[in-house]
């Protein structure tokens, strides 16, 4: 391989690398005329190549240097390309102590650089396979014309695109089934099936709504356009078509389609950061029960619910009798440790479905419940559960049928004032009234 090779190669790949483009072969056999600095101009390329002269001066020269300028960071053109990639490679392979691995690219032998670029080897040259990539936006062409086809092809796989063709709009609606491709350009009127009809079965499907369609049609009356709209089309291509007009509809709508992706994944990452963040506030951090915020809103879910379907509830406040944090030996960790194991207590001896721990307060934990009947039992069973842990509770307890005349701040109340109550029997105890 020779250095012409190396250096395109070491181009393409760098394109492909900052700015995920691929070249097409009209840029290839732009950027190796520069390389071999050949005195061609672009109007003789474009001869040679079988494009027109504006074409290639105005759209694919153009974006050939924007692409290495943005690869490479600082301005390029037909004059300079040479020595700067020369350079830049030169300096990527002194500081990997490396050389560039060798790669074969199918259809870059010395002789097919030196060969201008026709047509028919865009068609047979299997180099055309080499730049493209399963990254690479899939066009869908669907026109009942074979010549049509043939023609947007051609243009679109030059840009890189993976295109896949429909002669009918029965065979577009098959190969979309199979393979969801990134846009679809539709023709109107055709047999059977015409294009509005294609493009209502894709709207009407949830799996195939959001592919965005391009009507192509020769028709050019308002009505026409209207109605592509209405079916769900996003643009409208009037034949016969200018290939940079195509080119440039198609690029927009595919900027549009991955804005719209990038836009849905960040609102699934919002989504599921804010559901981590209300996951997060209704834990206490410390103990890993029920957070107070989240306490306070069942009870208050609990209190309504049992207005509403006339049941009874039972609050229960609980406090660690004579808890020291540091200990004998100072340790607040250790603390910490003591009372996230008497939470966690409490959680597992509360076994009702509809049961809530949570922290109350620094040394307090609550407990809600819809079953009044088992405040006496779930206490005692508490009591002695803590116990294995060193530690003795006193527990104030609270059961009633909830009224939309009476307030839960009584309810609290009472709740708070038998725990008082059981502290000042000397703990250890339960405190229970019925309101």
């Amino acid at each position: 391989m020779n250095d012409i090779e190396d250096i395109l190669i070491f181009a393409e790949t760098l394109i492909q690398e900052k700015t995920e483009t691929y070249c097409s072969e009209l840029q290839r056999r732009i950027l190796v005329s520069a390389l071999q600095r050949e005195r061609k101009t672009y109007d003789q390329l474009a001869e040679e190549c079988g494009y027109s002269a504006k074409y290639v001066k105005q759209d694919v020269a153009p974006k050939l240097w924007q692409l290495l300028t943005r690869a490479l960071g600082q301005k390029i053109t037909k004059s300079n390309v040479h020595f700067i990639l020369e350079q830049e490679m030169r300096n990527v392979q002194a500081s990997q102590k490396t050389t560039l691995p060798s790669v074969e690219k199918p259809g870059l032998t010395t002789s097919a650089l030196d060969q201008p670029l026709t047509d028919q080897s865009i068609q047979t040259t299997p180099s055309s396979l080499s730049i493209k990539s399963l990254t690479a936006p899939n066009i869908l062409l669907v026109d009942d014309q074979p010549k049509n086809l043939r023609l947007l092809s051609d243009l679109l796989d030059e840009q890189g695109y993976q295109v896949q063709q429909a002669i009918s709009g029965a065979v577009a609606l098959q190969a979309v089934a199979l393979d969801q491709p990134d846009l679809i350009l539709l023709d109107i009127y055709m047999p059977d099936m015409d294009g509005y009809s294609v493009c209502q079965k894709l709207k009407a499907d949830p799996t195939t709504q959001a592919i965005p369609v391009i009507f192509v049609s020769a028709l050019d009356e308002a009505w026409d356009k209207v109605k592509a709209f209405s079916v769900g089309g996003v643009d409208y291509i009037t034949k016969p078509f200018k290939m940079v007009e195509v080119l440039a509809r198609v690029e927009n709508q595919l900027k549009i389609q991955q804005l719209q992706k990038a836009l849905m994944a960040q609102n699934t990452q919002l989504q599921q950061a804010i559901q981590e963040l209300q996951r997060l506030a209704a834990i206490d951090d410390l103990t890993q029960v029920a957070s107070r915020r989240r306490f306070d809103n069942y009870l208050s879910e609990c209190w309504q619910q049992a207005i509403q379907s006339q049941t009874p509830l039972m609050l229960m406040l609980t406090r660690v009798d004579n808890f020291d944090f540091y200990g004998e030996r100072g340790d607040v960790d250790a603390g910490d440790q003591r009372l996230a194991q008497i939470a966690q207590v409490l959680k597992h001896t509360v076994q009702g479905t509809h049961d809530l721990v949570g922290r109350y307060g620094t040394l307090t934990f609550a407990v809600v419940s819809p079953d009044a009947s088992t405040a006496e039992q779930t206490a005692q069973h508490l009591l002695k559960a803590v116990k294995v842990t060193q530690h003795s509770l006193s527990i104030g307890v609270v059961t009633t049928q909830p009224r939309s005349q009476m307030g839960l701040e009584e309810f609290l109340d009472s709740c708070d004032h038998n725990l008082q109550q059981a502290k000042n029997n000397g703990g250890d105890s339960v405190v229970m009234t019925v309101l």
